[in-house]
């Protein structure tokens, strides 16, 4: 009688068992797909529209001389499947963006795309940001997920001026007869800090100098960096003389030349533009590139001796723009250049801090980004100022003409002239010291994101300017209360708000204006890289840690 309780008690423990699990799991279940399509989603990043803030598949790169490492876009689809790239990619060549070093690969394995995480519920709550990264449903292909940047919200104009966001109320009063560009209430849209680290893209950097400048008795490796007195071309830059020293950007400094397929005789200059290393394949889209004004220059700063001041100066736009150290003061200053206005140096902003101390290495970097500059020393920011030119005002200074001028030119030619990549001003670059002799540590300069110009290919609107990139009615981008505008951050390879030009008739229910998502296309915000691309450690493949991180 015993045994026969005890067994009895253990089968009625044991149907309870299968039934609570069986409860277990279908809660499990239910609140997996809950979490799914309320709360977080998971979504893999296809193409290379956001490179390198987010890496569509790709090909990994790592410089032999230099140590530099890079992704590129796949060169090689699948025969007769255009949107696939073949898992082996064969016959690449490229080129060490810090070096001009040009690599060749017979094999490199393509790699996946970074997988993010993505906040479906917070668009419920709170009102998309500026310059968020988004995922929503295409209107010209709904069925398809995309990802970008949120840079125009509802009830604004948006124009796109000189690679920069510029924005205006709609309720702004419009004055009749005048371009969209010279209406009043223009703003530029300045990109929050954490942004604005993020999208920093590197032009240079002399950690990456490489191990041997020389081969076959020749120098392969040139640095933009010049100035009479100095040594350049390895990690540390130096100066030891005692008169004044300046070193400046060479643009004309050859970064190499090539005439292997399938580049052909070509010769690539240390340019200031927006390059992307990311796109170098054969294709025209490699050679369209714009001069990039929004900069980041900095270094190490190692004084010889006590005493030693310093300036950095960059030329454009009409401008001069100064950041000096002497003693404990620090400042920031502008200027129009000869032939513009006056010359006078204007002070905008003012420190006091510490000196550059001898035999110690500080910090120092000049920004100048979306018509802001900041002074940072020992990695604190100490001093900063603004300057709010119009559009009209920014093309006058970028280009040396006038809107009007600019689009009489436009109508006679038949495009978009501010497409034109000769129309903008080059910036020039300078360091220059005084009191004595000085090393230049980690000697960087990067840019920033620039939003090209251009006109709509074949399509219902084939022969316009794009859209927010010309002052043309045709080009006007005015957003609803219900409409955002986004785009790329790889501005050359992204086909964006500014090219669509068509929308499907499923998304047209909700909103049929081309070029804006509206609020009920949108899924949430990417914010983070759970998982990003596979790497080899030995023979077996592990994701790449390093780069897990938050989307900015």
């Amino acid at each position: 009688m015993p045994s026969t309780a005890t067994t009895h008690a253990e089968h009625h423990h044991t149907k309870e068992t299968v039934k609570e699990t069986l409860i277990s799991i279908l809660i499990a279940f239910v609140l997996a797909f809950v979490f799914r399509g309320f709360v977080v989603e998971a979504f893999v990043i296809p193409t290379g529209s956001m490179a390198p803030t987010l890496d569509g598949a790709h090909m990994s790169m790592r410089a032999p001389q230099s140590g530099y490492t890079w992704d590129v876009g796949p060169w090689h689809v699948l025969p007769g499947h255009e949107n696939e790239y073949q898992p082996v990619q064969t016959n690449v060549t490229v080129h060490d963006p810090m070096t001009g070093e040009q690599i060749e690969l017979a094999q490199t394995p393509r790699l996946s795309g970074d997988r993010i995480l993505v906040l479906k519920f917070l668009y419920l709550v709170n009102e998309p940001q500026r310059f968020d990264v988004v995922v929503f449903k295409c209107p010209y292909l709904p069925a398809t997920n995309f990802i970008k940047r949120l840079v125009g919200l509802p009830g604004e104009q948006v124009a796109l001026v000189d690679g920069d966001v510029f924005v205006r109320s709609g309720a702004t009063p419009t004055i009749p007869g005048v371009n969209a560009w010279s209406q009043p209430g223009w703003t530029i849209a300045r990109k929050p800090g954490r942004v604005q680290n993020t999208v920093w893209q590197a032009v240079f950097d002399s950690r990456y100098a490489p191990l041997n400048p020389m081969r076959d008795g020749r120098r392969w490796y040139n640095p933009p960096w010049v100035g009479s007195g100095w040594t350049v071309g390895g990690a540390v830059y130096e100066y030891t003389g005692q008169s004044p020293a300046e070193l400046k950007w060479d643009s004309q400094q050859v970064r190499y030349t090539t005439s292997r397929a399938p580049w052909g005789n070509r010769t690539e200059l240390w340019d200031i533009d927006d390059r992307y290393p990311y796109d170098e394949a054969p294709n025209p889209s490699w050679s369209e590139r714009f001069p990039v004004s929004d900069v980041r220059i900095r270094a190490g700063i190692e004084p010889l001796a006590a005493g030693l001041s310093m300036r950095v100066v960059l030329g454009t736009r009409g401008h001069e723009f100064e950041a000096s150290i002497e003693g404990t003061s620090a400042s920031i200053r502008k200027r129009a250049q000869p032939g513009v206005g006056e010359q006078a140096w204007a002070t905008l902003a003012t420190a006091t801090i510490e000196p550059l101390a001898p035999g110690a290495v500080t910090d120092v970097a000049f920004c100048h980004v979306d018509q802001a500059l900041e002074l940072w020393v020992g990695g604190k920011r100490v001093t900063a100022a603004t300057y709010n030119w119009t559009p009209a005002e920014r093309i006058q200074y970028a280009t040396g003409r006038s809107i009007e001028q600019l689009l009489d030119e436009g109508r006679a030619g038949g495009r978009n002239i501010f497409a034109d990549t000769s129309l903008y001003s080059r910036p020039r670059v300078s360091w220059s010291f005084r009191g004595g002799g000085v090393r230049m540590h980690r000697v960087g300069l990067d840019r920033d994101l620039y939003y090209q110009p251009a006109m709509y290919g074949p399509g219902t609107l084939g022969g316009q300017a794009a859209l927010a990139t010309s002052p043309n009615p045709e080009s006007q981008l005015d957003l609803s209360p219900d409409e955002f505008f986004v785009l790329g951050d790889n501005s050359p390879q992204s086909r964006d708000g500014r090219l669509w030009d068509t929308v499907d008739p499923w998304a047209a229910i909700v909103d049929p204006k081309v070029g804006v998502v509206h609020r009920d296309l949108m899924i949430g915000k990417a914010f983070f890289v759970y998982f990003p691309a596979m790497i080899k450690r030995g023979i077996v493949p592990v994701p790449d840690f390093g780069r897990l991180r938050f989307i900015w």
